[in-house]
């Protein structure tokens, strides 16, 4: 059986004479509660023991496993008697380094035991509910066989590479958001997938691929680089 860890107080912050920030541990999970609910009947529309969804939504298989690109339909509570349908689509999972990508800060043993990954989720709002400025704590998870890890949080000045940052607000039905979320696994074991556990108790929704290293945005043309080549091809 799988566990389920939020690193709540995640004691990683950036070093004050560098960035002058403290780090946000996992939030929480106050907007999707995946806790089961006895008292709600299963929908025929969906399949059995799962939640109730817009009529006309398909929700993907229980036990489905996705590659990178693929896009799998959710449904999960957001709050008690308001269900969220969610299309994801795993687009990367990158390895990175706190060196590499945590420039400046000042980590704990513990936390720089372990190695941090950023996945890249394209995400529709295929439900009835405005789901602005939910975050997927209790949505997503980065499984690495024996635990489910939860995302960490943070602000653009904090980790510009991966913010790991909320829908947007609004996000109503038929919105798109690309965001991407930062996961760190414990010292000895591997990212094995993406995980998201249906109502029910019910086999995992996955998606997993190639795990490729964190790309470095190209850097801009240096300032009147360009006008120095116009000038030297006016003179020919």
């Amino acid at each position: 059986m799988l566990t389920r860890v939020r690193l709540a107080a995640v004691p990683v912050a950036a070093l004050v004479a560098a960035a002058g920030l403290a780090a946000c541990g996992s939030d929480a999970g106050k907007d999707a509660d995946d806790r089961p609910r006895a008292s709600e009947a299963p929908s025929s529309t969906a399949p059995a023991s799962y939640l109730a969804v817009p009529e006309g939504t398909t929700l993907t298989e229980p036990g489905t496993q996705l590659g990178l690109g693929e896009e799998g339909v959710i449904a999960f509570q957001r709050r008690q008697d308001e269900v969220a349908v969610l299309e994801v689509a795993v687009q990367k999972i990158e390895r990175t380094t706190f060196a590499a990508s945590f420039p400046g800060w000042n980590l704990d043993a513990a936390t720089a035991a372990r190695t941090p990954y950023f996945v890249r989720v394209a995400l529709t709002n295929e439900g009835d509910t405005d789901l602005g400025g939910l975050k997927l704590a209790n949505v997503l998870w980065a499984s690495d066989g024996a635990t489910l890890e939860a995302p960490n949080y943070y602000t653009a000045e904090q980790l510009p590479a991966c913010v790991g940052a909320a829908l947007p607000t609004p996000f109503a039905a038929g919105a798109t958001a690309e965001l991407c979320q930062v996961y760190f696994i414990a010292p000895g074991k591997a990212f094995e997938n993406v995980t998201f556990s249906p109502f029910g108790g019910q086999d995992a929704v996955t998606w997993s691929g190639e795990i490729t290293k964190v790309t470095k945005p190209a850097k801009p043309a240096k300032p009147g680089k360009s006008g120095k080549k116009d000038k030297k091809d006016d003179k020919q």
